[in-house]
C-alpha cells in the first residue's frame, strides 16, 4: 500500500481502461488480433512499472545514446526495412515485427527535453536554436522517408507544442512557418502519389469514393450510423461485412462508434481527456524543468495522435495512418505508449523521493 501512494493513480488505471475499449472492438471485429494485442499490453505494461521506477535523470543523462541508437534504426529501415503498404517501416524479427519511427516519438522527448534544459538560453539565441533543428530534422526527414507521412506530422507537431511551452522566442515559429512554406512545393513533389491522393481527397471525398476516398466514407457512414447508443456488441455492419478497411488501426475509432454510438464516443473521449490532464499535472507538479518538459512532450505526442486519428475517422484531416494511442492494433505503438507513460510516472515517483 506504501508503494502505490508513490504512483500517479489515475495514470496507472487511465490506460487499462481506454485499452479495455480497444480491445472490445478487436473481440468484436478481429479476435485473432484481439489476444496478440492483451499480450501486447501485458507486455507493456510490465515496462510501464518497471520504467516508472528508473531515475528520470537517468534518461536526461544518456539521452544521446538513446537518440543515436533510435536514429541508427531509422536508417537500416530505409536500407533492410520489411515493406508494406509502400512503405518501408518494419523490422520482422519472425515472432514479432518493430516499427522504429513509433520508438522515434521516446528519442524526440527525451533529447529536445534534455537539449533545452540544459542551456535555457537555446530558445532565445538562433546559433543555439539551429541545435535543436539539427536533432528533429534528421529524425523527421528519414521518417518522411520510409515514407511515414503521418507519423512525420506527430513528430513535428509533438515539437512544435513542446517548444511552445518551453518558451521558444515566437520570432522563431515565424521563421520555420516561412520555411515550411517556402519547401511545400518540393515537399509536395517527393510524396508518393497515394500520400497526395489522401490529401486531395481530404478536401473532396468524392473525387474518388472506390480508392483513396473510400475509406473516408466508410468511416463517416459507420460513425453516423451508430446513433446515440451504438448497434452492439459484434452487430456493426460496417467492420463486420468487411466495409470498413483497417477497421483495426487507422479506423477502430470508427468501428468502435458504430458499435457503442454517441455514449460510447463520450466515455472514450472523456477518458483520454482525463489521461491528457493527469500529464499536464504531472508537468505542473514536477520538481525540475526537465520532468516537467519529459511530462509535457508526452502530452504533445498523444494529443496530436488523438486529434489526427479521431479527426480522420470524421473527414476532418487527411488519412495519415495514424493509431490511436492505446487502441488501435499494433505491437510497436502500444509498447511505445506505455513506455512514455512509465517514463511520466517516473516524473511523478520523482517527486516523492
Amino acid at each position: 500500500m506504501n508503494l502505490l501512494k508513490k504512483f500517479n493513480v489515475p495514470l496507472l488505471i487511465l490506460p487499462v481502461l481506454i485499452f479495455s475499449l480497444g480491445y472490445i472492438t478487436l473481440l468484436s471485429t478481429s479476435g485473432e488480433r484481439a489476444k496478440d494485442q492483451l499480450m501486447f499490453f501485458a507486455a507493456g505494461y510490465v515496462l510501464y512499472i518497471l520504467v516508472s521506477f528508473v531515475d528520470i535523470h537517468i534518461f536526461k543523462h544518456y539521452w544521446k545514446s538513446i537518440y543515436y541508437v533510435v536514429l541508427a534504426l531509422l536508417f537500416m529501415t530505409l536500407l533492410i526495412g520489411e515493406v508494406r503498404y509502400g512503405s518501408a517501416r518494419w523490422f520482422d524479427l519472425g515472432f514479432f515485427t518493430i516499427q522504429p519511427s513509433e520508438f522515434a516519438k521516446i528519442a524526440l522527448v527525451l533529447s529536445l527535453s534534455a537539449v533545452i534544459v540544459s542551456d535555457i538560453g537555446i530558445l532565445h539565441n538562433f546559433k543555439k536554436f539551429v541545435q535543436i533543428l539539427m536533432i528533429v530534422l534528421p529524425v523527421l526527414v528519414v521518417v518522411f522517408l520510409q515514407p511515414d507521412l503521418g507519423t512525420t506530422l506527430v513528430l513535428l507537431g509533438a515539437t512544435a507544442v513542446l517548444l511552445f511551452f518551453a518558451g521558444l522566442n515566437r520570432i522563431y515559429f515565424i521563421i520555420s512557418l516561412l520555411v515550411f512554406g517556402t519547401f511545400s512545393r518540393p515537399i509536395w513533389e517527393l510524396l508518393k502519389d497515394y500520400q497526395k491522393e489522401r490529401i486531395l481527397v481530404f478536401f473532396n471525398p468524392g473525387l474518388d469514393v472506390l480508392g483513396s476516398g473510400y475509406n473516408v466514407i466508410q468511416a463517416l457512414i459507420a460513425v453516423g450510423s451508430g446513433g446515440l447508443m451504438g448497434k452492439g456488441f459484434g452487430r456493426g455492419t460496417q467492420a463486420q461485412h468487411d466495409f470498413l478497411p483497417v477497421n483495426w488501426t487507422d479506423f477502430i475509432f470508427a468501428s468502435f462508434a458504430e458499435e457503442w454510438g454517441f455514449i460510447g464516443v463520450l466515455i472514450m473521449m472523456t477518458l483520454f481527456s482525463l489521461l491528457l490532464l493527469s500529464l499536464l499535472f504531472v508537468s505542473y507538479r514536477a520538481k525540475d524543468s526537465y520532468g516537467s518538459l519529459v511530462a509535457v512532450g508526452v502530452f504533445t505526442i498523444f494529443f496530436v495522435q488523438i486529434i489526427i486519428n479521431v479527426g480522420m475517422n470524421l473527414g476532418v484531416m487527411p488519412v495519415t495512418g495514424i493509431p490511436l494511442p492505446l487502441v488501435s492494433y499494433g505491437g510497436s505503438s502500444l509498447l511505445t505508449s506505455m513506455i512514455l507513460l512509465g517514463i511520466v510516472q517516473s516524473v511523478w515517483t520523482g517527486n516523492k523521493t
